[in-house]
């Protein structure tokens, strides 16, 4: 069953007393560092213990504490999403309520205690999936005596998260697969990165002569997940437990130690599956713009579609897939001047990703229809420019433009469709239907569109190819032709 390994705010899929470790009843909880060591003084002095600001100041450090952390920066902490937003409200958590901090022992005299002023959550979190369980806490006062650990980049990804690379967790997470127990001190586990075949593609893993099974694509994307587990030499299981969530995953390389993933569930406390962690470096660009990681210039260019209408070019831009914030996309088109076309005239449009889209769009208008132009676009953030996307030459057109075919239900012989909207693109609309052709014999069904839907009746063959088709007084227009099917 899956569990997270919090407290606070974090109620899930098993609810688990954390009577020792953390004040707050009935959470759900999963990472701790079972069958770990103690860790050394002066180690790991990034790791953060998060403590509930409340019941810190009732009952002490030992009784708060509900999650981890990690110091990326002088004033930013990294952690798991589902430390700070409740599970089943979607609530999250007030910076107040949270304190950070840095020791050793949970039961010291001399905690180190920071204060939290703001709490930023992964845009992109989804509860249910726990895809981008990832959050940065900023501090109220700056941390300047302690070395951040650096969070990994993903040109960097392929050596530090190799399938068999060597990486430790850390944390004061219950020391126990089963019961409760609650260390003081934090506790260190060695682990070893599983193959995406094995975390995410359901394949068994073996180390040091334990097999664990392997999460399906189901239950974890690689994309954004990563899978660990360690043996020890007593031959038990490592894993991280309730309590761990948030803390971190550590890989050394050519660069030093790295931060390569986040704790985030798993499926029971060192069980016969990998415990599963936010894969940090497929999330650089929200690190980025939390201020947990300092912005670095873009290094891949990005994609870039283009829609041409009569004089005019529609530009879609896309952010190159290197993990890098990016603010503003500029977007160039190199062709013939409306002015005198055997001079060559540059055109150029600017758009920006928003909160809810990494895509920009933008339109470069009072251009020569049946005519070429080379269209490019960069990437750019305040420490510069990406290289330039490859040209995509574009010929603006009076034709229509076709919707797409969206969905569709059946119900017995009736189909009712719901599609995209076409674009007409400055000609009169004649007609706009689904037109429905059966695979092999047959009388091809059509119906008109009104409201972005559709009802075609008689549909007694088992296949069709449907289309949305649009005919203005300039031309006619069919979108690409999707397969469907009715259930016998």
């Amino acid at each position: 069953m899956k569990h997270f390994l919090t407290g606070l705010v974090s109620a899930t899929l098993i609810v688990v007393p954390l009577s020792s470790a953390n004040a707050i009843p009935e959470v759900t909880l999963n990472p701790r560092v079972v069958h770990g060591v103690e860790g050394k003084p002066g180690t790991f002095p990034y790791l953060a213990a998060l403590l509930e600001t409340t019941e810190l100041q009732q009952k002490g450090a030992f009784r708060s504490q509900f999650c981890g952390a990690t110091l990326t920066s002088s004033t930013t902490l990294v952690t798991a999403a589902h430390c700070v937003v409740d599970q089943k409200t979607g609530e999250r958590s007030s910076a107040s309520d949270i304190t950070a901090g840095f020791t050793r022992s949970l039961d010291s005299e001399n905690i180190r205690l920071v204060g939290v002023s703001m709490v930023s959550v992964h845009p992109d979190y989804d509860i249910e999936t726990s895809r981008n369980d990832i959050a940065v806490l900023t501090l109220a006062s700056a941390v300047t005596d302690i070395a951040p650990l650096q969070p990994l980049t993903p040109e960097f990804a392929a050596e530090y998260t190799a399938s068999g690379g060597a990486t430790q967790i850390a944390g004061w997470g219950n020391l126990a697969a089963s019961g409760n127990k609650y260390p003081a001190v934090f506790r260190v586990g060695d682990l070893t990165i599983f193959p995406d075949a094995s975390c995410g593609g359901g394949k068994r893993n073996e180390i040091d002569g334990i097999t664990f099974s392997g999460f399906n694509s189901r239950d974890v994307d690689n994309a954004v997940m990563l899978c660990a587990a360690g043996v020890n030499s007593k031959n038990q299981i490592v894993d991280a437990c309730q309590g761990d969530s948030g803390g971190p995953l550590i890989a050394d390389g050519s660069l030093g130690p790295r931060l390569v993933g986040v704790v985030s569930w798993g499926e029971d406390c060192a069980s016969s599956y990998p415990g599963v962690y936010s894969r940090v470096s497929a999330l650089n660009a929200f690190l980025q713009g939390a201020g947990a990681l300092p912005v670095s210039v873009p290094t891949v260019p990005p994609i870039v579609s283009v829609v041409p209408l009569l004089g005019q070019l529609q530009v879609s831009v896309t952010a190159g897939d290197d993990g890098t914030a990016v603010t503003q996309y500029a977007v160039t088109a190199v062709g013939p001047s409306a002015g005198d076309p055997s001079q060559v005239e540059t055109f150029t449009c600017f758009s920006a990703p928003t909160k809810k889209s990494v895509t920009g769009n933008c339109s470069i208008s009072g251009l020569l229809t049946g005519l070429e132009y080379s269209v490019t676009a960069i990437s750019a953030n305040d420490q510069g420019n990406s290289p330039a996307s490859a040209p995509v030459i574009a010929i603006p057109s009076d034709q229509p433009i076709a919707g797409s075919i969206k969905s569709v239900k059946f119900r017995g012989k009736i189909a009712t469709f719901k599609v995209t909207q076409s674009l007409p693109n400055s000609s009169p609309t004649k007609t706009e239907r689904v037109i429905c052709t059966p695979k092999g014999a047959g009388i091809t069904r059509s119906a008109r569109i009104s409201n972005n839907s559709a009802v075609v009746r008689n549909m007694t063959k088992s296949r069709y190819d449907c289309v949305v088709r649009i005919a203005t007084e300039a031309g006619v227009a069919d979108s690409t032709p999707q397969t469907i099917r009715r259930a016998r």
